[in-house]
């Protein structure tokens, strides 16, 4: 019988650590981007399930398209891509009104279609991974300013398609 006992702690243990498992990006759909600015401190901003459209779940779309929440973001920073019938290997964001990054709470600075890159690795039924090198305006000093430098940005996506939309 004190065998028996002895168990059931072990077993609440196990239970307890499991409980949050159907709580994970894996299961409920999101992810991140983990991301660094001109090489300067990393940057994480969360992704939620709705924060990205992945095409042909729940739509007709031949694009990928994502947008990050600003409140997501410690630093005030946001993202807003779109790719054009992405494949694996390099594609390039749309360039316009779709694609751009807010740096530390400022201005939208346009992403440069040309220079810039989403490199997936990852693209099936419950993942898209993929390396960010993206270049955008610097419009943190409080208007875009197409004389500086741009800002580089280099960095992983990391997405899980919701289980019940797999």
């Amino acid at each position: 019988m004190r065998r028996i006992l002895s168990i059931f702690p072990a077993l609440a243990l196990g239970l307890y650590a499991c409980s949050g498992i159907n709580d994970s990006w894996e299961v409920k759909g999101g992810g991140y981007i983990k991301y660094k600015i001109n090489g300067e401190k990393s940057r994480t901003v969360e992704l939620a399930p709705d924060d990205v459209e992945i095409p042909f779940i729940h739509n007709s779309h031949h694009y990928l398209f994502l947008r990050t929440q600003i409140e997501e973001s410690a630093d005030g920073d946001q993202f807003s891509i779109m790719v054009n019938s992405p494949v694996l290997g390099d594609n390039h964001p749309v360039q316009g009104q779709y694609s751009w990054f807010v740096a530390e709470n400022s201005e939208k600075g346009s992403i440069d279609a040309g220079r810039s890159t989403l490199h997936f690795d990852q693209k099936d039924d419950s993942t898209w991974t993929a390396d960010l090198d993206l270049y955008a305006v610097d419009c943190r000093g409080g208007h875009c300013e197409d004389s500086l430098p741009a800002l580089h940005i280099t960095g992983r996506l990391r997405y899980w398609i919701p289980k019940e939309d797999r």
